[in-house]
C-alpha cells in the first residue's frame, strides 16, 4: 500500500486499481472508509474507466466486451508516476490486453492530494491514438455511514432518474422518490441505486459516526447513490462523467449518451474533493 499523510488525514491507496483502502481522520482517530465485509460488498472503492456499468459495445463494425463491470482500471496495476508526503500520482497506459477489450491507445493518470482536511482527486485521460477516443469515467467510493441515523443533505434539487430492471430511464414519468436524505436500509430496498442529473454538486454525508461529516464537491453530469439494501454500514456517492446503461442505449460507442470524446493527442481532466470535518 502507498500512504499519503498530513496533520489531518492519513490515506492508504492500493496501486492495484489505484483504490483507496483507508482514510483515517486523525482528530478523532477514526477510520472513515468502508472496510470489506464479504457478505455486504467485497470492495471499498472502484475507479471507473473506460465505461460505467456493463461494457458491451460496437466500434467500427466490431463488437467489444469489457471483462469486468465498470471497466478494467479497477483490476490493473498502476505505476507510481510521482510521490510526495501528501500527494501521489498513479499512471496506466493501454496495452495489448486492454486493446482486445477497448480499441484505443491512451494514458490514464490519477492523483490523490491532501490539502488540510481535504482529499482531492484529479484524473487526466490522454488520447494517444490517431483517431477519436470515446469513454466514460467515474468514482465509486464507500464511506462509513450509520444506516439508521446517517443522512445526506443536498444543496439543491436534482432531477431523479428511475432505474427500470437495472436500466436508467430518463423519460419514465415514475414519480417515486424515496427520501434519499435518509440512509435507512429500507430506502435501498425500494430502489437499488438512486441516479441524479445535475452539475456543480455539493452534498453532505452525516456519517453518524463520532459526529463526522463528509462534504462532497464535484462537477459531473450525473451522480449515483448506492448501498447494500440489507447489510453494511456504508454508502457510495458516485460522480459520473458519463452514464450507466440505459433504456434504448445505442450499441455504437460513439453514439452513447453523455460519452466523452477526445480528438487525437487531446487530453482532459476530471476532479472531485472530499472534505472531512466535525458536524457544526
Amino acid at each position: 500500500m502507498e500512504i499519503i499523510e498530513n496533520n489531518y488525514l492519513k490515506v492508504s491507496i492500493n496501486p492495484h486499481g489505484a483504490l483507496l483502502t483507508s482514510v483515517l481522520y486523525k482528530e478523532a482517530n477514526i477510520e472513515l472508509l468502508y472496510q470489506v465485509e464479504e457478505e455486504s460488498w467485497p470492495f471499498q472503492d472502484v475507479v471507473i474507466f473506460p465505461l460505467i456499468g456493463a461494457g458491451k459495445f460496437n466500434y467500427e463494425d466490431k463488437e467489444y466486451t469489457l471483462s469486468t463491470r465498470h471497466g478494467f482500471i479497477r483490476n490493473s496495476d498502476l505505476k507510481i508516476a510521482h510521490k510526495e508526503e501528501d500527494k501521489i500520482t498513479f499512471s496506466f497506459s493501454s496495452n495489448e490486453n486492454t486493446l482486445k477489450e477497448y480499441p484505443f491507445a491512451f494514458t490514464f493518470l490519477i492523483t490523490y492530494e491532501l490539502v488540510d482536511n481535504k482529499l482531492k482527486v484529479q484524473t487526466t485521460v490522454k488520447n494517444n491514438d490517431n483517431k477519436d477516443m470515446y469513454f466514460s469515467y467515474g468514482s465509486h467510493t464507500g464511506f462509513k455511514a450509520n444506516s439508521q441515523i446517517g443522512n445526506i443533505v443536498f444543496d439543491k434539487d436534482y432531477q431523479f432518474l428511475p432505474l427500470i430492471s437495472g436500466l436508467i430511464d430518463e423519460n419514465n414519468q415514475d414519480n417515486f422518490f424515496m427520501n434519499c436524505t435518509n440512509l435507512k436500509k429500507d430506502s435501498f430496498k425500494k430502489r437499488d441505486t438512486f441516479v441524479f442529473k445535475g452539475h456543480n454538486e455539493k452534498l453532505e454525508l452525516y456519517t453518524g459516526f463520532d459526529s463526522i461529516k463528509i462534504t462532497y464537491e464535484f462537477d459531473s453530469p450525473y451522480f449515483a447513490i448506492w448501498s447494500n439494501a440489507n447489510k453494511g454500514e456504508y454508502v457510495c456517492i458516485e460522480p459520473w462523467w458519463g452514464i450507466s446503461n440505459y433504456i434504448d442505449e445505442s450499441s455504437n460507442l460513439e453514439n452513447r449518451k453523455s460519452i466523452n470524446k477526445l480528438k487525437e493527442s487531446e487530453e482532459t481532466s476530471f476532479s472531485y474533493t472530499y472534505i472531512f470535518s466535525k458536524e457544526d
